[in-house]
C-alpha cells in the first residue's frame, strides 16, 4: 500500500559557513562579505588591528593572553595555542553548520597554527570540510614554504578535501611590472570565485540538479585533495570562451589535470537567454579531454543577473577513493529526521579533555588520538 503524502516535506537545507583565518584569510572573507553581504562567515586571527580593519561584524579575536592583540611573528606554535585556547568560540560557530569552507594563506604563524585545530573541531562536529589555502610564492623563502607544506600535512587529517592555490601559478614573466599587493589580490580572487561559484550551487535549484549531495560525494572521495577552476565568457561565443579558458587554466597545469582526472563537478550559470547548444558544447568539450571513465556529474542553473554572460566552475580530483563502508553520515547531511533501517552505536569523539592542548599523534598523515572506528569511518552494529 502506498503512502500518501500530505502537504510539502520538509527539506533540510544545507548551512555553509565561510571561516577566514590568518591576516591573508581573514582579508579574503571580508572581501567576499563585502560583494556578497548575505554570505555566512567569519574571520579569526590573533591581530587585533587586522580585525578593527575588516568591513565585517562577525569577527574573533583568538589569543589574547598570549600574543597581547599582536599578531604570532611566524610561530606557528603561538597560532596553535591562541586557537586552543579560544576553542569554545569556534565550536558555538559551527553548531548546525553542513559545510565548513576554511579560508587561510599558509607560511605565517596564525594560519599555519590554527587551521589544523579548526579542521579537526569541524570534523569532531559533523561537518563536511572543505579547505582551500594559497601556498607561498618562491620569493617568500624555503623556510616559509617548508612550514606550509607541513601544515598542509596536518591539514589532511581532517578535511575532506584540500584546494591548494599556487600563488607561483598566477603570475608569469610578463608580470614583472606587477604591484605585490595585485599579486597577493589575484589568489583572494581565485578564493572568492570559487565559494561564490559553491554558494551559488547549493543555494538555487537548477535546471539539472547538482547540489550538497554531489559536492559531498566528491569532497569525500577525492582522496585529500581537489583542483578548482572557473571561467567567464559574455556575449557571442562565450561557450566557447568558457571552455578554451578552463582547458588552458593556470590551476588545472594549462589543462593537463583533466586529462588525468578521475573524478569531476562541473557547476554552469547563465541567463534565461542559456540555450542548450551551449551547455551542450561547454559539456561535450571538456569530456573530449577527460578519460573515459571519469566520475562526472554536473549541473546547469539560471539567474537573471547573468543575462548575456556564462559561468563555470569545475572540481576535479586527480585520485580516487572509495568508502570502506556505505557512509550513513551523507544521508544524514540531507534529511536531519532520516533514521537507517539497521540500528548502528552513534560513536563520536567528544574532544581530548585536558590533554587539549597537547600535539596530535600524526603518523602517515592520520591523527592516532582520533579512534580507529571514526578515521575510517567504520559502523559498529547495535
Amino acid at each position: 500500500m502506498s503512502e500518501q503524502r500530505s502537504g510539502k516535506s520538509e527539506i533540510h537545507v544545507p548551512k555553509m559557513l565561510v571561516m577566514g583565518v590568518g591576516s591573508s584569510g581573514a582579508r579574503a572573507v571580508a572581501a567576499m562579505v563585502a560583494l556578497k553581504p548575505d554570505l555566512q562567515a567569519v574571520a579569526i586571527d590573533t591581530d587585533t588591528k587586522v580585525l578593527d580593519a575588516l568591513d565585517m561584524e562577525n569577527t574573533i579575536h583568538v589569543g589574547a593572553t598570549i600574543t597581547r592583540g599582536l599578531s604570532s611573528g611566524g610561530d606557528v606554535e603561538l597560532g596553535r595555542q591562541s586557537i586552543e585556547k579560544d576553542s569554545s568560540n569556534i565550536r558555538k560557530q559551527l553548531r548546525k553548520i553542513d559545510l565548513l569552507v576554511m579560508v587561510a594563506g599558509l607560511g605565517g604563524g596564525t594560519g599555519s597554527g590554527a587551521v589544523p585545530v579548526i579542521t579537526r573541531i569541524a570534523r569532531e562536529a559533523g561537518a563536511l570540510v572543505l579547505t582551500m589555502v594559497s601556498m607561498p610564492f618562491k620569493f617568500e623563502g624555503t623556510k616559509i614554504r617548508r612550514t606550509a607544506e607541513d601544515t598542509l600535512a596536518r591539514i589532511r587529517t581532517h578535511s575532506d578535501a584540500i584546494i591548494q592555490i599556487q600563488n607561483e601559478r598566477l603570475v608569469d614573466r610578463s608580470d614583472a611590472e606587477l604591484p605585490v599587493e595585485q599579486a597577493y589580490a589575484r589568489s583572494h580572487q581565485v578564493m572568492m570565485d570559487g565559494i561564490f561559484s559553491i554558494s551559488r550551487l547549493l543555494s538555487r535549484h537548477g535546471v539539472v540538479g547538482l547540489d550538497f549531495a554531489c559536492i559531498h560525494t566528491m569532497l569525500r572521495n577525492c582522496d585529500g585533495f581537489c583542483h578548482f577552476a572557473s571561467a567567464d565568457g559574455a556575449g557571442e561565443g562565450r561557450a566557447a570562451a568558457v571552455v578554451d579558458a578552463l582547458t588552458t587554466h593556470r590551476l588545472l597545469n594549462k589543462g593537463r589535470m583533466l586529462e588525468s582526472a578521475v573524478g569531476i563537478v562541473i557547476g554552469l550559470t547563465g541567463g534565461i537567454d542559456l540555450k542548450l547548444a551551449e551547455v551542450d558544447e561547454v559539456l561535450s568539450r571538456l569530456q573530449e579531454k577527460l578519460p573515459e571513465d571519469v566520475w562526472i556529474n554536473f549541473g546547469v542553473a539560471t539567474d537573471r543577473s547573468f543575462e548575456g554572460r556564462l559561468s563555470a566552475i569545475v572540481l576535479v580530483a586527480e585520485a580516487w577513493k572509495e568508502p570502506l563502508v556505505d557512509s550513513q553520515r551523507q544521508r544524514d547531511l540531507f534529511n536531519k529526521n532520516s533514521h537507517p533501517a539497521q540500528g548502528e552505536l552513534l560513536l563520536e569523539t567528544t574532544g581530548k579533555g585536558e590533554f587539549i592542548h597537547t600535539d596530535p599523534t600524526i603518523h602517515n598523515n592520520e591523527d592516532l588520538d582520533v579512534p580507529t572506528y571514526i578515521r575510517r569511518d567504520i559502523k559498529l552494529p547495535r
